[in-house]
């Protein structure tokens, strides 16, 4: 399907947008990772709520970016999508396209990444938790959802 100069326009502002979007995504999650790895529970707190306005934003900018192409006729399933830009490559919106799925890669990663540095971050806890209510010596198995969960009670190192 080819389009006419004012969709491909409409199209070409919708991405743009959503690449913009994803990018002011991409910078909050390195600045949250920063925030993960100097243990500022504050900063993290701030970050997070930067962080879910971006995602609402950026979903509001896919969702208008689906109207459009439903608009047009277009199937905005991922297989579907992918031939249409590919069709029309030489095309502004398939440039942008491109670097919306590059970017959302690098989205995905660096949120693993922080999700690592969380994960890391709440065993210590978890470790230094047991450790001063005297639980240094329990065995650990894991549950359900891949918790640790102490099989013994521990008796505490000091009282207040």
């Amino acid at each position: 399907m080819t389009l006419s100069a004012d969709q491909q326009n409409q199209l070409t502002q919708a991405l743009s947008a959503e690449v913009k979007c994803a990018q002011t995504l991409e910078e909050i999650l390195k600045r949250e990772q920063a925030a993960l790895k100097a243990t500022d529970p504050d900063q993290v707190l701030e970050i997070s709520r930067e962080k879910q306005q971006a995602v609402e934003q950026m979903q509001a900018h896919s969702r208008q970016r689906e109207r459009l192409l439903t608009s047009l006729g277009i199937n905005v399933d991922a297989p579907d999508l992918n031939r249409f830009f590919q069709s029309n490559s030489d095309s502004a919106c398939a440039d942008l396209w491109r670097q919306l799925g590059g970017i959302a890669d690098q989205l995905q990663k660096q949120n693993e990444i922080n999700g690592g540095i969380l994960a890391l971050s709440q065993r210590h806890n978890k470790q230094a938790l047991d450790l001063l209510c005297g639980r240094t010596e329990s065995r650990n198995t894991y549950g359900a959802k891949g918790q640790q969960e102490p099989d013994q009670p521990g008796h505490p190192l000091a009282k207040a």
